[in-house]
């Protein structure tokens, strides 16, 4: 490709726009979430993010787009403020390969040379066309660890007509939520992702920890904790009604600082802030 590769870690805004300002780098490979960082603290700092040399940024770990294809808010909160190319990613250490998008921004593309792929339903036969199922994989260039109908445990959907860019492969839609990870909350079945959107909405909310357990009746039930600064009046109310507007349920609200959660966010170990913990009931 004719590109060189800086790695410098991760967690560290004023390393990372050292680096920036030292090297000149013209793309950066990040996870959404922590752009903001960057971006707060280069406004905390005086530096003109905006004219840097970063002009694209590859976003690994969370998505940056609803299933329509229009940015989520995360992704929007990043393109407010930082008028970069954004491109949106889907991949797994087991597939050895990666779903990327083009400059379309609509499905990360599939690569038939590295991987079989398949959206299965729960009797693990193939879904219909525009249809979600789980993401199952078989691996074509893996050789020290092969897979045979790998089962990711995501849920998406494939769209199989041709791409602007000229591309006639398969496109992976973002990924809808962990299969594991459906929440049956109040009758209403969920994902995840839906509560993190309107969590990321939020400015006061700098960040959160989502929780479900099981309650003394058997049925799903969701806590989440919220690191605030500032918040106003009535905010808890504020939360919830934005909850029930978007998804007809409100679930639990807990406060506790920032620096708090992201100890939580970043156990031992850990690349990547986890933000769902699923404790019930096996």
């Amino acid at each position: 490709m004719g590109a060189g590769v800086i790695r410098v870690g991760n967690g560290m805004p004023e390393f990372q726009w050292d680096t920036i300002k030292r090297l000149n780098p013209s793309i950066a490979i990040a996870v959404p979430s922590f752009v903001l960082k960057l971006i707060e603290f280069a406004e905390q700092n005086n530096i003109d993010y905006k004219n840097c040399s970063i002009k694209k940024i590859v976003c690994i770990g969370e998505s940056l787009r609803n299933e329509d294809f229009s940015l989520n808010t995360l992704g929007k909160r990043i393109k407010e403020k930082w008028d970069v190319e954004l491109y949106s990613t889907y991949a797994s250490t087991e597939m050895g390969a990666a779903f990327t998008e083009c400059k379309a921004g609509k499905g990360g593309h599939h690569h038939p040379e590295l991987l079989v792929v398949e959206l299965l339903d729960e009797a693990n036969k193939l879904v219909k066309d525009g249809e979600p199922g789980e993401l199952t994989v078989t691996t074509l260039g893996v050789e020290g660890m092969p897979l045979l109908r790998f089962k990711t445990g995501d849920i998406c959907i494939a769209h199989t007509e041709p791409c602007s860019c000229g591309r006639t492969t398969m496109r992976l839609s973002p990924i809808l939520g962990r299969k594991q990870q459906m929440i049956k909350f109040k009758g209403t079945s969920l994902y995840p992702p839906s509560l993190y959107d309107i969590l990321n909405h939020i400015s006061y909310i700098k960040n959160y920890i989502v929780e479900v357990h099981t309650n003394d009746i058997d049925t799903d039930e969701i806590s989440i904790t919220i690191g605030v600064i500032d918040p106003p009046q009535n905010f808890e109310k504020e939360l919830k009604d934005h909850f029930r507007a978007k998804l007809r349920v409100a679930p639990n609200i807990k406060i506790d600082t920032p620096e708090n959660i992201t100890k939580i966010q970043f156990p031992e170990m850990s690349r990547k802030p986890i933000t769902f913990f699923d404790r019930r009931k096996k």
